[in-house]
């Protein structure tokens, strides 16, 4: 029969530490219940462009009309705790991608991150064997030890939920592939079951593709990722970057494995929405959880950059694409500006706490503790819905950032 699992916002119990300075009403929320009104999004429209029709609002959602965007949690939620799964995470995490990725322990900033993560009740860390080969996984590791957090501690003061991810590359023939990287993460990790076990993208890489020649083994990593579950080698299991058709298939899978699929992880931001809205319906209706990586943007959304100023820009190649983001998303990027300084807070902080309101989870990537601090003090104040909404269609305004490569199928 069909395996129930956590809704999208997960169900939520208040932070077990010192999170009574967080902007705090409790109150359970769903996917479901955040839908925006076509005369909303037609309001704020003509303020910003003139005018706007419902025409041009389902023109934006391909295939999928007459759906509106997820609209914003209702007041303020963020000392809840979010049930996913076995776990109960904080409303936000952070992503090790930004940390060093040739170090295995002994590094300054590695270990700031995660005593600012344990001070601001932040317990949820996001790494992947892929990060280093595995040197991250350590790193994560040795940082969480010597900064006081108990790695898989539910319930229990101090606790922290690490996830990784297995990658699944050519050479991997199939299921008993997921056991033994699973193995492998488990033992850099210094534990001996995984919070939770993500395939890392779709088995997408495929060498011969170009001479009609393809295999993919989807199905076999799932029954590595069951086989892991089954074992006791991974406490929740996940994917990552898979769209409404394979989140399906996964969820149909596993669940006829008789296991819950708790979690998706896929690109999501203000300036990457449009493309994600039907993969968060779907798994709202399937009881999945979303993670979002890359919720700033690659930087685009934390205020960082001036389109004036080519000392604020990065170095070449990516300065190019950059500023051809900036030039394409003005009218957002001001939009945010707008609110920050309203509320008395940075760009980035924006930017993550409407991701909060959509009932999804962002990690993003913190190289330093003083990084880690700016990130997470969008825990510490809501949007109010007008804010949210101005931002929504800011958003469907603006140019969509790029997939990396990752395409949600």
């Amino acid at each position: 029969g069909k395996v129930s699992v956590c809704c999208v916002a997960g169900k939520r119990r208040d932070h077990h530490r010192n999170l009574s300075f967080f902007a705090i009403i409790a109150q359970k929320r769903r996917i479901s219940s955040h839908i925006i009104s076509k005369q909303t999004i037609m309001k704020y429209t003509a303020i910003t462009i003139v005018s706007f029709t419902f025409t041009s609002v389902t023109a934006f959602f391909p295939g999928f009309p007459g759906y509106a965007p997820p609209k914003a949690a209702q007041s303020n939620f963020l000392s809840e705790q979010i049930e996913v799964g076995t776990m109960s995470l904080s409303p936000l995490g952070f992503g090790t991608l930004n940390l060093p990725l040739d170090k295995t322990q002994d590094d300054a900033n590695a270990l700031d991150v995660m005593k600012t993560a344990r001070a601001k009740g932040v317990n949820f860390i996001d790494t992947a064997e892929a990060y280093g080969f595995g040197k991250s996984e350590s790193l994560t590791s040795w940082a969480a030890e010597e900064a006081g957090f108990t790695i898989g501690a539910a319930g229990v003061e101090d606790g922290c939920y690490i996830a990784t991810k297995f990658a699944p590359v050519p050479w991997r023939p199939g299921a008993e592939s997921v056991v033994q990287a699973c193995q492998a993460s488990a033992q850099r990790l210094g534990v001996d079951s995984i919070d939770l076990y993500q395939i890392h993208w779709p088995d997408i890489i495929q060498p011969l593709k170009s001479i009609g020649i393809e295999k993919r083994k989807d199905e076999q990593y799932w029954d590595g990722l069951a086989q892991c579950y089954h074992q006791g080698l991974a406490k929740n299991v996940g994917v990552s970057n898979y769209g409404p058709t394979m989140i399906k298939r996964a969820h149909k899978a596993l669940a006829d494995r008789g296991v819950p699929l708790v979690s998706n992880q896929i690109n999501f931001s203000l300036v990457r929405y449009q493309s994600s809205l039907e993969t968060i319906k779907v798994c709202e209706e399937l009881g999945i959880q979303v993670l979002a990586y890359f919720p700033l943007g690659n930087g685009l959304l934390a205020g960082k950059y001036d389109l004036n100023d080519k000392s604020t820009l990065p170095t070449f190649p990516k300065s190019i694409t950059m500023k051809k983001y900036l030039k394409g998303s003005q009218t957002l990027l001001q939009e945010v500006q707008t609110i920050a300084t309203t509320n008395n807070v940075s760009c980035a902080q924006v930017s993550l706490n409407w991701i909060m309101k959509k009932g999804v989870i962002p990690i993003p990537g913190c190289r330093n503790g003083a990084h880690a601090l700016d990130n997470f003090a969008s825990l510490d104040f809501v949007l109010s819905e007008e804010e949210v909404e101005r931002l929504d269609v800011a958003s469907m305004n603006s140019m969509e950032f790029s997939s990396g490569g990752f395409e949600l199928e």
